[in-house]
């Protein structure tokens, strides 16, 4: 079998909180090295920033990442793609969040920037990667000139003003995060996804789409899942995948993972 590339999703498809899978399991690891040792490449594909991604995951050997939601990706630790969100439409949406008192935070190719309003945010996603990558105290607009992306958890009576004002003024995104709460919105630039940024992948590295594969559970792994030659969607993925996917494989605490890799390159 001549050289494949594979994606993964994390949370939802690697490891699952949700399921009490905190991390890679073992028998995952056993069969991403396995597909290594016979030439094949590996990507994590993934919503997170760099910055959130722990020590276990960094040190499972990818070959590369694509990050915020297509944003960013990298090649053995080499950056070959970065797009930065529009920096006015950016001032203006951190404005509004301001103003109605929402806690956020600005994603970019190295750190998370949360200010100390936003101490419960900074609690909770502290938790999941480098901390030291996280910084409290910083110049605000400069940041804004280097974001991929901002995550807000917008209160009850800002929500409808938000979600009005990112689909109707900005033309971003404004994506529900499946695996926060019904207030936790993902604001991005609409030119950008997780197929985005396989395209970049495998432009630099030479290999075609029909020697791709994408594993994932969430909407914001549909254009991905389309993209790749074959594309996996996790039995305990999103309705929406599902549909678009080639094949459906069992949950991720069925072993889904490990079952579909070994069906697929035995």
């Amino acid at each position: 079998m001549h050289e494949k590339i594979l994606f993964f999703d994390i949370d939802g498809t690697l490891i699952d909180y949700g399921y009490g899978i905190f991390e890679i399991p073992s028998e995952v690891t056993l069969e991403l090295k396995r597909l290594q040792r016979m030439g094949h490449r590996l990507f994590i594909s993934s919503g997170r920033p760099k910055a959130m991604l722990n020590d276990k995951l960094l040190s499972a050997g990818f070959d590369g990442y694509i990050l915020t939601n297509g944003a960013y990706a990298e090649i053995d630790n080499t950056p070959v793609y970065e797009n930065r969100m529009d920096y006015a439409l950016s001032l203006q949406m951190v404005e509004m969040l301001d103003e109605l008192g929402c806690h956020y935070m600005i994603e970019t190719a190295g750190h998370i920037y949360i200010d100390r309003r936003s101490e419960a945010l900074y609690q909770f996603f502290s938790g999941f990667g480098q901390t030291h990558l996280f910084v409290r105290d910083f110049d605000r607009n400069e940041v804004l000139k280097r974001a991929l992306k901002i995550e807000a958890n917008v209160t009850e009576e800002g929500r409808e003003r938000v979600e009005s004002c990112i689909r109707n003024h900005f033309g971003y995104v404004a994506a529900f995060d499946a695996h926060g709460t019904g207030h936790s919105f993902e604001i991005y630039s609409p030119t950008i996804s997780k197929a985005t940024g396989i395209k970049k992948i495998l432009d630099r590295l030479g290999l075609s789409r029909e020697d791709s594969y994408a594993f994932g559970d969430g909407t914001n792994d549909i254009e991905m899942i389309q993209y790749c030659g074959t594309g996996i969607a996790m039995g305990n993925a999103v309705p929406e995948l599902k549909a678009a996917a080639d094949i459906v494989c069992p949950p991720i605490y069925e072993h889904g993972l490990e079952r579909i890799l070994k069906e697929l390159f035995p």
